[in-house]
């Protein structure tokens, strides 16, 4: 039997460049991931940041930046995504919700993000992190638009050492269809494990980060802030906004 957490199974961030799965994405984030969504924007609604500029990177159907706008009415949110079908299904949830003013969607990569040094207090993501091709980059961006003394917070997927069958059986209970099953589990295959987070971290532009397991969801945690004084030091200039 195979385990979790003997081997990483990469899943590339296209494999959501799609109408019919952003659809399905959506659908599975309504059903599955709303009580997620809801721990986490509670969590950061108490951070409290100097500045009320929030982006939220791999924001998808952008259902936790409606959480976000939510938990804080005076935040302005900022959700960037590489699928512009997602996006859609995001502002069409976002107009629903009475939200439009207050959350803006930008197609955008996070690797190469479309704003100025400094412009965020909070820089969220939540189940991204194990899409990215390029953790390093993405991580130099976030460290980049945080304004001194600003925030990061990432939660994911954790990839624990526990047999396949029994994601399986739990997401069955929940009830999850065999669709919504697998691609739990291909998520959950391609996440990092605690170590292997710190490893990367520990490389990047956020390298004093603290990494933990969420109580109670066993999902991984990231926490930053950045020092009053830290700059970036960049290679190149990067795209403004």
């Amino acid at each position: 039997m195979k385990f979790i957490g003997s081997e990483r199974i990469p899943l590339g961030e296209e494999s959501f460049v799609d109408a019919n799965i952003a659809q399905f994405y959506d659908e599975h984030a309504r059903r599955f991931m709303g009580p997620i969504y809801r721990r986490f924007a509670a969590k950061v609604a108490g951070i409290n940041p100097v500045g009320k500029r929030v982006l939220d990177i791999g924001t998808g159907s952008g259902r936790l930046a409606i959480e976000l706008a939510r938990a804080c009415s005076d935040w302005q949110i900022t959700g960037i995504d590489i699928s512009e079908d997602m996006l859609k299904l995001a502002r069409q949830s976002t107009a629903q919700g009475g939200l439009a003013g207050r959350v803006d969607f930008r197609q955008a990569s996070a690797a190469a993000l479309p704003f100025a040094d400094g412009c965020f207090a909070l820089v969220t993501s939540n189940a991204s992190f194990h899409l990215w091709t390029d953790p390093l980059k993405v991580f130099q961006e976030i460290a980049r638009v945080t304004s001194p003394g600003g925030y990061c917070v990432i939660w994911d997927n954790l990839r624990l050492i526990v047999l396949s069958p029994l994601l399986s059986l739990l997401g069955l209970a929940m009830g999850m269809n065999a669709s919504q099953r697998r691609l739990w589990i291909q998520a959950i295959h391609s996440s990092y494990t605690i170590g292997e987070a710190r490893a990367i971290l520990r490389e990047s532009a956020l390298k004093d980060a603290r990494v933990m397991i969420i109580p109670g969801l066993f999902e991984l945690g990231i926490e930053w802030r950045k020092r009053l004084e830290e700059t970036c030091n960049l290679e190149s200039d990067p795209p403004k906004a």
